[in-house]
């Protein structure tokens, strides 16, 4: 890791933005395919919330799952960009970490945690659905962000070498 790195840090209002219309995005989606008509979609901080949907209608359980597997579709799509396209530029590389990766993390691990004790999105999943199920899911995601993290950022041969520009011998 470099020092560098954390300056990454100071954008954290900008991925938190993304990470937020991806969250209620998905909620809206789902809500959406399911028949209801949003009403309202906020992704920027109100009082109790980082954002919300309001919509009409009646949704199942999907609603409250869309969002991880919303985190599930993106981190996979982060480490294939990483493994297969393997972007050079450091900057792209750490952005594609933070965005795909980090932010799914972020996003399942806050919400599992949060929710064990609350009527949010884990809270209605674990009441309309097997908890053990819910619990399964959750911690074995959150074990895969992590080895993810781990894989793409942490590990300084994997990192390191893939955004090293070769020069000629000579």
């Amino acid at each position: 890791m470099k020092k560098k790195d954390l300056l990454w840090g100071l954008l954290y209002p900008v991925y938190q933005t993304i990470g937020t219309i991806r969250h209620e995005g998905a909620h809206a989606l789902a809500a959406m395919a399911e028949g209801a008509e949003i009403k309202e979609f906020v992704f920027w901080p109100t009082p109790g919330y980082w954002g919300y949907v309001s919509y009409s209608g009646s949704t199942t359980w999907f609603f409250d799952a869309a969002p991880y597997f919303s985190d599930l579709i993106t981190f996979f799509a982060a480490v294939l960009i990483i493994l297969v396209a393997k972007p050079r530029q450091r900057w792209l590389r750490i952005n594609i970490i933070i965005i795909g990766i980090l932010s799914s993390l972020w996003n399942s691990a806050q919400n599992y945690m949060g929710g064990l004790w609350s009527s949010g999105d884990v809270g209605r999943l674990l009441q309309r659905l097997d908890p053990v199920a819910i619990h399964t899911y959750f911690i074995l995601t959150l074990l895969l962000y992590a080895w993810g993290m781990y894989y793409c950022y942490f590990r300084k041969k994997a990192f390191e070498l893939s955004t090293d520009i070769k020069q000629p011998p000579g």
